[in-house]
């Protein structure tokens, strides 16, 4: 529970730390960073999922971070795996951050060819991470830039629960996400869209970890549910995601 306090305490104060010292992490540091692999709870348990330490050398693409490492994450394709990387990268995001170490999502880089599987589990997001060479965390939530809570959910009185879920990082901070109100859950729906079709998906996985994370400081049990594919009444643009009932 401790540990999940501070993962919830990070969500208000967490940045995208863009510049790194160049110089790799100590031994013991990057160990405990392996050691949380374990530790990490799935959205969807069915889904298998592999996650690797990568070097800067390991990785190319467009917009990449000069960081000295990289956590890559692999899973199985089935329904919600987008999703589910997401959920579950977002929790080493927080952990790297709650102790002081940088990270940043990288939605364009790849790890190099010989690199793209692991047990035959395909390669789906990386997240950049290293010493820090500017200030780690916000001093505020007036400094995050990000959608009003209106503009990314139509449900009242809930706050406590869809702020956290309006400070997620997303891709060009897009906030790809819109939540509903429906048979006592709260529904998320992501923006569709051809070219980045999957960082969306993985973008609500983050927010959606950010409610999780927000439920069980609160001492509440949540269920989170993905079923099929339907767009979202009267917004063509918006497909289902998932949904996470609280009890």
């Amino acid at each position: 529970m401790m540990e999940n306090n501070r993962l919830y305490q990070t969500i208000f104060k967490r940045k995208s730390v863009r510049n790194f010292d160049p110089s790799p992490l100590d031994r013991e540091t990057l160990d405990g960073v392996a050691s949380q692999f374990n530790k990490l709870v799935p959205m969807v348990p069915g889904i298998r999922t592999e996650m690797r330490l990568m070097t800067n050398q390991d990785v190319r693409g467009m917009f990449k971070v000069d960081a000295p490492h990289f956590l890559a994450i692999f899973s199985e394709e089935k329904d919600g795996c987008f999703l589910n990387a997401g959920f579950i990268m977002q929790q080493m995001d927080l952990f790297l951050s709650a102790n002081g170490i940088g990270s940043c999502w990288q939605g364009g880089p790849k790890p190099t060819k010989g690199l793209r599987s692991v047990d035959g589990l395909e390669f789906v997001v990386l997240l950049a991470f290293g010493k820090p060479k500017e200030k780690i965390h916000r001093e505020s939530v007036s400094e995050f830039k990000r959608k009003q809570l209106a503009e990314i959910t139509d449900i009242k009185g809930k706050d406590d629960l869809l702020e956290p879920a309006r400070l997620a990082p997303s891709g060009m901070n897009a906030q790809p996400w819109f939540f509903t109100d429906g048979n006592g859950a709260i529904n998320a729906y992501y923006h569709k869209s051809i070219i980045g079709d999957h960082m969306n998906q993985i973008g609500v996985g983050i927010s959606l970890c950010h409610i999780w994370l927000t439920s069980r400081h609160l001492m509440r049990n949540a269920e989170i549910s993905v079923g099929p594919s339907s767009t979202r009444e009267g917004h063509r643009r918006y497909a289902y995601a998932a949904s996470i009932k609280l009890t």
